[in-house]
């Protein structure tokens, strides 16, 4: 069997509004975003993303837990990116 890779079709990013995590490596607070990935395969998959907001450049996985009563509060606006057709643009 041979392994094909596999690519986007769609993805979105949403920023964490509520989240209040802090970089396990310097301290700083840090933030968060959920992003959802829509593959060819038409397998969809999601992971909350963590950044610091310091000097020393952590990016990672986290398991965001809201500080305030209620779930997690996504940003309204949200940045989505097609896969672009291919082929020539028609007249």
């Amino acid at each position: 069997m041979v392994d094909r890779k596999r690519g986007v079709a769609a993805s979105e990013v949403l920023e964490i509004l509520n989240y209040f995590g802090k970089c396990p490596i310097c301290g700083h607070p840090a933030r968060a975003w959920h992003i959802t990935a829509e593959f060819d395969e038409s397998r969809v998959e999601s992971q909350d993303i963590a950044e610091c907001g310091g000097w020393c450049g952590w990016k990672g996985p986290v398991r965001p837990g809201a500080m305030t009563d209620g779930a997690l509060v996504l940003a309204k606006q949200c940045k989505e990116i097609r896969a672009a057709a291919l082929g020539l643009p028609s007249a």
